[in-house]
């Protein structure tokens, strides 16, 4: 990411401040490397930072693209005559990366899976989801066995989370099958809490004990692919289209968890 990280370089020099791009490195968990002098105060300060990123590590790089982001926040301001040809050169020197810039001004992979929206408005803090939802929309089809781990993780803290909003404790030592059935029971949507009277009861337990095996299998696929647990052996006989499936799987669980979360909140106000 040479390119890319020029162009920052550049972006951070002419709209940022010594204080905003020292805070901007360590908000995402940065700390300076030795000290460079030279090529004015604020490009310096950025090679400082930039210098000691791991740049063949996804998860630094990950957050240095929020770094990124940052930086390019600060142009909000530049005039549309300025602001288009310079997000056109970023455009282009970031795809050679296979990364764009969103309507948003984020900064997303060209290709692989899409970063979908979760309702994470009921949540009290929904970081560590989000986190989770940007791992998996930065490995798209690349790393398929840490797709099919970041997915279990995405589900295990989505019903910690809804456990965390409905004031119901866990053991955080868990396996995910107790979490799972741990976080339906609290939202009433376990098949042994379904009202014996309710419409289309046989369906509707038919259907969340599926959704729940589903769940079960994402974490015994985790625990046969996933790059966990130190392995002396590479995985094999797993692809892009086993990754879509385990994500897939997550991110429809995780939606109905939210969405109920949502409705009994609604319908309790």
């Amino acid at each position: 990411m040479q390119r890319v990280r020029a162009e920052f370089r550049e972006l951070a020099s002419k709209w940022g401040k010594l204080r905003t791009i020292k805070s901007a490195f360590q908000v995402e968990g940065f700390e300076p490397g030795p000290e460079v002098v030279g090529d004015g105060q604020r490009r310096s300060l950025f090679d400082t930072y930039a210098n000691v990123i791991d740049w063949s590590d996804a998860e630094q790089v990950h957050r240095v693209l929020r770094v990124f982001e940052e930086i390019l926040s600060w142009g909000a301001d530049v005039d549309d005559q300025n602001r288009v040809p310079m997000l056109a050169k970023l455009k282009h020197v970031l795809q050679q990366d296979g990364y764009t810039i969103d309507e948003n001004d984020s900064i997303r992979p060209v290709s692989g899976m899409p970063l979908t929206r979760l309702p994470l408005a009921e949540l009290r803090d929904s970081t560590t989801i989000e986190e989770h939802l940007r791992r998996l929309d930065s490995t798209g089809d690349a790393d398929p066995a840490l797709a099919i781990s970041s997915a279990k993780s995405l589900v295990e803290a989505t019903c910690k989370h809804v456990l965390e909003e409905l004031d119901t404790s866990y053991d955080d030592r868990s396996d995910l099958p107790v979490l799972v059935r741990s976080v339906q029971k609290a939202l009433k949507i376990h098949p042994d809490v379904i009202a014996p009277t309710a419409k289309g009861r046989k369906a509707i337990i038919r259907t969340l004990s599926n959704l729940s095996q589903i769940v079960d299998g994402l974490a015994e696929l985790r625990n046969e692919y996933g790059p966990d647990h130190g392995r002396t052996r590479s995985t094999t006989g797993i692809g892009p289209r086993h990754a879509h499936l385990a994500v897939g799987a997550s991110q429809t669980f995780c939606r109905f968890l939210l969405e109920t979360l949502r409705d009994r909140r609604r319908s309790e106000s």
